[in-house]
């Protein structure tokens, strides 16, 4: 099984790489013009209609023309199937690099341009000198606003895990975020008081209507989704930091977990992400070695995790009414989660080691507008 992670790292700017951006995206919006006119999507007609064209106008390398080929196909096959207008690219597309077009080192990247192949310094960060041993695989070119950053993408073998250690069952949810078998609680209380300080100031914003409103709102999305990618972080590494090699990890099969269920259990359950959650569990635990799987959860908060017969749920709470069994709910889903290893073998997916975010993102507005200065890297 492979493991992979991506690093972020900041890119001097240079002229050479701005213009082989500039030019693959001329070439991707080329190929999606004449593919659009002629009523081609697919990638292969697409290269022999404008494979050679391409090339020789913009004059970028082959290995770029072949990727500007592949997205200029994906676009259309999404216009195709939406009934869209002819697509429009911006300026500067990320541009994608193989291990045939960059070569990566600690302090330097080699990447292909459209003036041959050039050498840019780099400062790696020490957090992510871990995966220097890995091997690279693919990297990515981004421009944004705050300048050139490069995507590199690391790849390693991890050995499959044999199912002979202890089997811990996690139950999401809202009161409780996560609760595992061996009565781990990861409260649910600073995530809900931070959704309803959001959904408040969202509501303000929102009745004012104006044009500053509707900018800090946009900005009031972002820093919203980085608190929760960063409580999902934060709980996903305690969980898997508990757990050694060898041990399973059962989590429910929350597919349809988003069904209407009332207006004010809808806020809460459309309001955090839980697949995240269960995804980063996932890919923390394969780089430990442990093994994750899913399951149906189907009464799992209703069945006895002691004697297994039917019993009754009230607000937060179980009780048996056969063997007098009592405890917390979400702790005894858990434990029923936990015995469920032999009834699926489904392993969960593998998933990129997310970006860092940059330092102007570890912010959060509460209700008050006072900004609340996070841990650094506590996410992580």
């Amino acid at each position: 099984m492979k493991s992979f992670a991506t690093i972020k790292l900041k890119l001097r700017q240079r002229e050479e790489v701005l213009e082989t951006m500039r030019l693959y995206s001329g070439a991707v919006g080329y190929i999606a013009d004449e593919g659009f006119k002629a009523g081609i999507v697919n990638r292969y007609d697409l290269h022999h209609l404008c494979y050679y064209k391409a090339k020789e106008r913009f004059g970028i390398p082959s290995q770029f023309v072949i990727n500007a080929n592949r997205v200029a196909s994906q676009t259309l096959k999404s216009v195709k199937s939406n009934k869209g207008s002819k697509p429009v690219f911006k300026e500067f597309l990320s541009l994608p690099f193989d291990k045939r077009t960059f070569n990566f080192s600690f302090d330097k990247i080699r990447i292909t341009t459209v003036k041959g192949r050039i050498d840019i310094p780099v400062e790696v960060p020490e957090y992510y000198w871990k995966y220097l041993d890995w091997s690279p695989q693919t990297a990515q070119v981004i421009k944004t606003k705050k300048g050139l950053f490069i995507h590199i993408t690391f790849s390693r073998n991890v050995n499959s895990c044999v199912a002979d250690g202890k089997v811990v069952g996690i139950d999401v949810g809202i009161n409780h975020v996560a609760v595992t078998s061996e009565r781990k609680f990861f409260s649910g209380g600073k995530v809900k008081s931070c959704m309803v300080k959001f959904k408040r100031l969202r509501g303000r914003l929102q009745a004012k209507g104006t044009r500053n409103s509707r900018k800090l709102l946009k900005k009031l999305s972002g820093r919203e989704r980085r608190f929760k990618a960063w409580a999902n972080h934060d709980i996903s590494k305690k969980i898997v930091d508990s757990c050694e090699a060898g041990t399973t990890i059962v989590r429910e099969d929350i597919k349809g977990i988003r069904r209407n269920k009332g207006r004010k259990l809808n806020f809460w359950l459309h309001g955090w992400n839980f697949f995240q959650l269960q995804g980063f569990i996932s890919y923390k635990a394969v780089t430990k070695g442990v093994r994750v799987i899913k399951t149906d959860p189907y009464l799992t908060s209703q069945i006895c995790s002691r004697c297994g017969k039917l019993g009754t749920r009230l607000k937060g709470f179980f009780r048996c009414s056969h063997c007098g069994y009592s405890l917390n709910a979400d702790l005894n889903a858990s434990r029923n989660l936990g015995k469920h290893d032999s009834m699926s073998d489904r392993v969960s997916a593998v998933v990129n080691q997310p970006c860092i975010p940059d330092d102007d993102s570890k912010t959060i507005f509460n209700m008050n507008g006072i900004a609340d200065e996070f841990r650094d890297n506590q996410f992580l």
